[in-house]
């Protein structure tokens, strides 16, 4: 069974509207429509030292548990708020972005798995249009939002809080 399927061409050129500069965002540029903001399983952004010792050689158990707090937090989120996976049709700067709803509950909670593997290749990517953000998987046991409105975190940070996880506000 598909997990996605296109939402029809209204949903498109909303979403694209909604959600400018979404493959700045994929590539990691700088664009000016978004405010930066983090979850985390750490309550802080780590320095080098921190880094090295929590990051490293990570015991399985100790990484499963990681992922799993970021996955029942990414669950709360496709349980509370309508939610749309994008990939990018076209080359380069002209590509634009394809939304994508999800075919069933447990497909968007399979998808918001976290990627055990060492490409962010198959990292997730979503918007979320009802607080005008886009989520993405990252690294080193935080995940990205991006947010069109930056008060939308007053709605994140106790969803992260109820899932054992921190909201973190860009670092500086």
């Amino acid at each position: 069974m598909r997990r996605f399927k296109n939402a029809d061409k209204a949903k498109q050129i909303e979403l694209t509207a909604q959600f400018p500069d979404l493959y700045k965002l994929q590539c990691v540029e700088e664009t000016q429509a978004y405010t930066y903001g983090a979850v985390s399983v750490f309550d802080h952004w780590l320095d080098r030292k921190e880094a090295a010792e929590l990051l490293e050689n990570v015991p399985t158990e100790i990484q499963k548990q990681r992922n799993n707090a970021l996955h029942i937090f990414s669950k709360k989120i496709a349980s509370e708020f309508e939610i749309f996976n994008f990939k990018f049709n076209g080359k380069w700067g002209s590509c634009r972005p394809l939304f994508r709803h999800f075919t069933s509950t447990k497909a968007a909670f399979d998808y918001l798995t976290p990627a055990t593997c060492y490409s962010s290749s198959y990292f997730f990517r979503i918007v979320i249009p009802e607080i005008n953000a886009v989520f993405f998987e990252s690294w080193d046991d935080t995940n990205v939002f991006y947010l069109r409105d930056p008060s939308a975190a007053k709605t994140i940070k106790p969803l992260a809080q109820e899932c054992g996880i921190h909201y973190l506000e860009k670092w500086t």
